[in-house]
Formats: structure tokens, C-alpha cells, sequence
């Protein structure tokens, strides 16, 4: 993965020597996995979770469960400093772990750590609530009292009951210095293993659960900052690390994204001070940019933008948040933060822009060939692609009218040699183009848009302004989109009311700019011209 799992060694890890089992003079005496944790249930404090014994104990079942139990101890059967001992035992282990037995830990956590007892809690406070019950008691005045203290002990239970055990687990993680970011990343972690495996309900619930955590503890302590040069190194290297949209070549080129013509700003929480949570990339121009390769060349925003009045966009081309943040509203609100710190510094600003990737492009595409075949194809395309395919590939097609088109798209499209064809260039970009335009405005997913980006930003209120032929002509950008960009405008007047039909009725905003989305929006029935 691209981010760290580092944590300071008065956090999470002990650097003691003699923490360490595997340089512990007893470690001979301890050799049995069974040994080994049963030294740790009775003195946690002499066995260290190195990568053997980590892997040990998560083979054990039955110790990963006690081992989690005490972590969630009530404090006062417990007291505060073995449950604390234990949580950073349990991060010890974690970090420790391959990706495989991280979602041991993470199921385990899930499965046997969630509501408990919910349906008896419920039940009895039913019973006691009953309009029989009821009468009984209140027919005798002297049990009110008693009737109200066991109706309120019976809400407390089920109040408790209703909260799954490993919120417990997630909050006093969460206490330890950079806890917060060990639960960041173990949602990355967690994340990914749904992207594979959908079905897996209680790994679903514990992630909605670690969401809403993780959204109620940085959404009311976070700060925005703008990174400069002059920046703390620690920051610098993080944002050079996690950069995945544009990556980040080396430190000349990290220099530049926030030299002249350009400024970076990211939110960062009051607990991790050098820990950019989301941050986004700003370039200043003249006009709308279609072209990302222009902008990260640094001598051309340095020549195009003399004075602070020549300064008539702002084009945000590049926003990442960390992984384990996915689907919490951090970008939505640093890009409006940002957008209203630039109105207060350059009053010449009239345009803010994206220039953003379609990362879900090629991948549809190729699957609406394999679905919808030659139908997808309109007014002569078929024609067009057949005939180009017996050009480049005469012992392929001999026969025309007995050829697949979409299948000649597919061979051809499948590397990208013919960007380096002008005729093929030629006969493909009006093409891929239209259904670049059918892919951002009509294909959907729920009501909304299907590809990430073009959701993310149309939710924000931002209306889908052009496509812009190879737009990004980086190596990423030919196997993501076939070198195609999109500008995403924020026209901060319209951002409520298009953020409002959209979520209503997945109503898409468009300006009388782009021919190509004004075309495909005659078969789209929820795009709104504008």
C-alpha cells in the first residue's frame, strides 16, 4: 500500500530490548505456542508481538478472542491500565500481520465482537414496558418507584446492548498517540478485502461503524494549511509518498507543485499534525486548462502568469485522501475551503475548475463491449472500426461484413499503439469520445454516476463542464481513460441546487460548451442544460 504504518515508539510500539521475546534471555523457556500466550494473558508486558509470534497468535483463535476480551474490559471490573496495555499489544500484533492474517484479526474483531445480546435486552424491555405489566404495578402505588428505576435500568441495558463491542475496541485505540491513524489504515486494510469479498455482511457492518468513527472524530478537529516549500520535511515526504493521481517523481518535481503558478493545501486533524489526511493540487491560468501534462511542466505556469491579475482560473488537478478515508466528506470539504480562501486572496479569480481523471472509463467500456457487442455503436462506427481494422491488420480481416466491430475496437484498443497512428487517431477519438460522453452522463449506478470521480465532484454541486482529448497522455492516463480528462466546474452559485437535483433524481448539470456532451445529452433523460 502507499501509506506508512509508523508510530512512535511511546505510542503503540516498545523498542525495549526487553520486550522483545526474540532477544528475551528466556526466550528459550517460552518455545510453545501455547507457552507463548500463555506468558502474555498473565504478564503481557514480557512477550513482544514480533512477526513469529503475531502469527502464532492469530492461529489461535481462542487467544485472539481473549486477548480482544480484555481489550474491551469494563474499566471498572479491569481497572485503566491493563486494558490499555492490552490495546497496544493488540496494534503490536496487528502491524505485525501480512495482509492475510490482518483480516483474521479484522473478522475475528467483526464476528465475535459485535451487538451481543441484543434480542434479550430488547425482549425484557418489551416485557417490562407491556401495557399488562404496566397496569399491575401502577394499580400499586408503591411499586412506581421500583417500576421506573427497572424501566431505566432496562433502557441502559438495551442502549448497551445496541453497541457492538468493537466500537469499544475502536475508541480506546483511538485514545493512544497516533491511534488515529492505526484505524485509518486498518479501514484501508479493511476496504480492500470488501472490494473482494461483498458478501462478508459482518465485515460490512464494522466498516459502516469504523466510517462513522473515524467521520465524528477528524470532521470536528480538522484544520486546512497550505503546504509550502518551507513546510516541515515530515509533511513534504508524506504528500510525496501518498500523490497516486500525479505521482510525484522526485523532490525537484515536489518543489514545483507548490512553486510559482501553483499552491497545495490539505487538511490535517489536531492529533496528527504531520499527517495530510486529504490534500489537493491548485494551478493558476489564463483559462480553463484541458491538459495535465502542461500544467505539471513547471516553466509553463511560471511564464504564463506574470502578476496576480492574469490570474483568471483555478484548476484543481489533482485531490487524494488517504485510503482508509474513503467515503467520508473530507474532499467535498476541502475544496470548498480552499476555493473560498482563493476568492479572499487573488479577487481576480473568476473560474474554478478540475481537470480530472475518469478512472472507470476503460474498464466499462471494455465491458460493454463483451455485453452490448456492436449495439453500443452508432451511424456508421461499425463501418468505420471495420475499416480500420483491415487496414491495420489486412490477415486479421479479410472479410468485412463478417467481422465484429466492438471485437475490432477491442484488439485495438487493447494496447495503445494507436495513439501513435494519426489515422487511427483519427477515426477512434470521435468515437471514444461519444462514449466517453454515454459513460459521465447516462451510465449510472443507484441514480447517480457511475464513474467515482464524476459522482464525487457532480455531488459536490459542480457541473460537467468538457472532455478534453488526451488530456493526460502519461502512461496512467492511456490504460485509465485513453487519455481523456474532464473539467469539472464549481459555479459556487449553482452548487446547492445541483448538488439538491442530484440527489433527488440524478439530475446532472451542463453547460452550452462541449458539442459532444450536448449530444449525448439528447439520450439522457436527467441531464439539464444550462
Amino acid at each position: 500500500m502507499s501509506y506508512n504504518r509508523r508510530f512512535s515508539n511511546n505510542s503503540i510500539h516498545s523498542n525495549s530490548s526487553s520486550n522483545n521475546l526474540s532477544n528475551n534471555n528466556d526466550s528459550n523457556s517460552i518455545s510453545k505456542t501455547s507457552d507463548i500466550l500463555e506468558s502474555f494473558l498473565h504478564k503481557p508486558g514480557l512477550v513482544s508481538f514480533n512477526k513469529q509470534n503475531s502469527k502464532l497468535a492469530i492461529e489461535n483463535t481462542e487467544f485472539m478472542k481473549k486477548l480482544i476480551s480484555g481489550a474491551v474490559a469494563e474499566r471498572k471490573t479491569s481497572g485503566d491500565m491493563f486494558p490499555r496495555k492490552i490495546i497496544k499489544k493488540c496494534c503490536e500484533l496487528y502491524n505485525n500481520l501480512d495482509e492475510e492474517d490482518r483480516i483474521k484479526f479484522i473478522t475475528i474483531l467483526a464476528r465475535d465482537f459485535g451487538k451481543e445480546n441484543v434480542i434479550d435486552a430488547a425482549q425484557h424491555y418489551v416485557n417490562l414496558s407491556s401495557a399488562d405489566a404496566v397496569g399491575i404495578i401502577l394499580a400499586h402505588a408503591v411499586l412506581t418507584y421500583e417500576y421506573g428505576r427497572a424501566t431505566l435500568r432496562a433502557e441502559q441495558i438495551l442502549r448497551h446492548a445496541i453497541i457492538p463491542s468493537h466500537n469499544i475496541f475502536f475508541d480506546r485505540i483511538n485514545e493512544l498517540p497516533e491511534g488515529t491513524k492505526f484505524l485509518i489504515d486498518m479501514r484501508a486494510d479493511l476496504l480492500s478485502f470488501i472490494r473482494e469479498n461483498a458478501h462478508e455482511v459482518a465485515l460490512s457492518a464494522i466498516n459502516e461503524n469504523l466510517k462513522e468513527k473515524l467521520s465524528n472524530w477528524l470532521l470536528g478537529s480538522i484544520d486546512l494549511k497550505q503546504i509550502t516549500w518551507n513546510s516541515p520535511v515530515q509533511i513534504l515526504e508524506k504528500i510525496k509518498e501518498y500523490e497516486v493521481v500525479h505521482p510525484i517523481k522526485d523532490w525537484q518535481d515536489m518543489k514545483s507543485r507548490v512553486g510559482p503558478g501553483r499552491h497545495m493545501f490539505a487538511f490535517f486533524c489536531s492529533r496528527l499534525p504531520y499527517e495530510p489526511l486529504v490534500f489537493i493540487h491548485v494551478a493558476f491560468t489564463k483559462e480553463i486548462s484541458g491538459n495535465v501534462q502542461v500544467i505539471l511542466e513547471e516553466s509553463n505556469l511560471e511564464t504564463s502568469i506574470k502578476v496576480p491579475e492574469d490570474i483568471n482560473c483555478a484548476i484543481f488537478y489533482s485531490i487524494t485522501r488517504q485510503p482508509g478515508l474513503s467515503g467520508i466528506e473530507l474532499g467535498n470539504f476541502l475544496i470548498k475551503s480552499v476555493v473560498r480562501k482563493l476568492q479572499a486572496e487573488f479577487s481576480s479569480i473568476e473560474t474554478f475548475s478540475t481537470l480530472s481523471p475518469i478512472p472507470g472509463f476503460r474498464r466499462w467500456l471494455v465491458a460493454a463491449i463483451n455485453i452490448e457487442g456492436d449495439s453500443i455503436l452508432v451511424n456508421g462506427e461499425a463501418q468505420k472500426i471495420k475499416e480500420l481494422g483491415a487496414r491495420t491488420s489486412p490477415e486479421l480481416y479479410k472479410t468485412l461484413d463478417k467481422i465484429n466491430a466492438t471485437r475490432v475496437l477491442y484488439n485495438i484498443i487493447k494496447t495503445n499503439e494507436w495513439s501513435k497512428d494519426e489515422y487511427s487517431v483519427q477515426v477512434l477519438r470521435p468515437i471514444l469520445m461519444r462514449l466517453c460522453a454515454r459513460y459521465i452522463l447516462t451510465e449510472k449506478r443507484r441514480n447517480l454516476a457511475l464513474d467515482p470521480v464524476a459522482n464525487f465532484h457532480i455531488r459536490n454541486g459542480a457541473c460537467v463542464y468538457r472532455l478534453n482529448w488526451l488530456g493526460d497522455t502519461s502512461e496512467q492516463g492511456f490504460e485509465k481513460s485513453f487519455g481523456i480528462m474532464i473539467n469539472y466546474n464549481y459555479v459556487l452559485e449553482h452548487l446547492e441546487g445541483n448538488n439538491r437535483q442530484y440527489l433527488s433524481d440524478g439530475t446532472i448539470t451542463i453547460p452550452y460548451e462541449d458539442p459532444v456532451l450536448i449530444e449525448e445529452a439528447k439520450n439522457s433523460p436527467n441531464v439539464k442544460i444550462i
